[in-house]
């Protein structure tokens, strides 16, 4: 028996070079969720901590000290000046989530639920910056702005993941033939 574990550790010492991490479904949608999580922000972000630039709409960018309260909430304002990369992001996350899964609904079904993420990640953000208040539900929704940029959010994950459902079932398409 003795000898038995002793052959089962020099087998395991032999399988020590080949690192596999298998994720799995739900560590992949996890680590897409963290992309756009870090990502989507982050681009919004960049906006706000640079000063010194001036944007292809002719206005100055964003101080961190003169910060606007609306640009958590109404990040479509932002678009032009950050290059549309945050709703890219959220397209191509959107896309692939949707690309990978062998059933096309649970892809589409994981990429609207970033839009709530997307939401909630601003009334978190709009708290760690100003403290709570009642001004993010009143900008969320009581102004037809907020409800433009949830629009705007859960068309673009739909279309991503949409997209990748057809590009799929067109590549399959294609090998069938």
């Amino acid at each position: 028996m003795l000898q038995d574990e002793e052959n089962q550790f020099r087998s395991d010492n032999k399988k020590k070079g080949n690192i596999k991490i298998d994720l799995g479904r739900q560590g992949g949608v996890f680590i897409a969720y963290t992309i756009v999580l870090l990502g989507y922000y982050g681009l919004v972000a960049n906006i706000i901590l640079i000063d010194e630039w001036i944007s292809f709409t002719a206005q100055t960018w964003i101080s961190f000290t003169e910060l606007e309260r609306t640009v958590l909430f109404w990040t479509f304002e932002v678009y032009v000046d950050t290059f549309f990369l945050p709703v890219i992001l959220l397209f191509v996350i959107c896309f692939l989530l949707t690309y990978k899964e062998e059933i096309p609904h649970y892809g589409i079904k994981a990429s609207i639920w970033l839009v709530p993420l997307i939401i909630i990640e601003a009334f978190i953000l709009y708290a760690i910056i100003y403290g709570f208040s009642i001004e993010p539900i009143i900008l969320q929704f009581g102004n037809w702005k907020g409800y433009l940029h949830i629009s705007i959010l859960i068309a673009t994950t739909l279309s991503g993941a949409i997209g990748g459902m057809k590009v799929k079932q067109l590549i399959k398409s294609k090998r069938n033939i």
